[in-house]
């Protein structure tokens, strides 16, 4: 599994194409809940991005150190994409750093959970990813550039 690929099986809608969706089907102890968030036009407040004022060195320690306190091991680092993968035993998930000004970062997370059922557990993991970012970073605000 790599970030590239992870990016490459999700198409322009958020959507899974038919690839996926058999690999989840031949795996479905696996792999249940994949939870998505790319934007700020996501409908749910939790999942739309974190903006906070900070420098992408800064953010990505953060990261890292989000990284350490999940007990989480980064399978991948992608310093072109500004994407890191880790996982541990209970979800695999792609954080994206992007830079909106050179002192302004937008964070997103994709995450898939494993298990037989999830009930929301991805929701609750990002949301738990948000707000220790937010303890440790100057938080700007969520979903601040919607698309009309």
């Amino acid at each position: 599994f790599s970030i590239e690929s992870l990016n490459q099986n999700i198409n322009s809608d958020n959507k899974i194409n038919n690839d996926d969706k058999n690999y989840i089907k031949e795996n479905k102890s696996k792999y249940v809940e994949i939870m998505e968030i790319e934007s700020d036009n996501n409908s749910e407040e939790v999942l739309k991005s974190h903006y906070y004022r900070a420098r992408y060195e800064e953010a990505l320690k953060m990261v890292r150190e989000l990284v350490n306190e999940e007990k989480a091991t980064i399978t991948d680092e992608n310093e072109v994409y500004k994407e890191i993968l880790f996982e541990n035993n209970s979800y695999s998930c792609v954080c994206k750093i992007t830079d909106t000004t050179p002192v302004e970062m937008a964070i997103d997370f994709k995450i898939e959970t494993f298990g037989f059922f999830s009930f929301g557990k991805g929701k609750k993991i990002i949301a738990n990813f948000y707000k220790f970012l937010d303890s440790k970073l100057n938080f700007k605000g969520v979903g601040l550039f919607k698309e009309k």
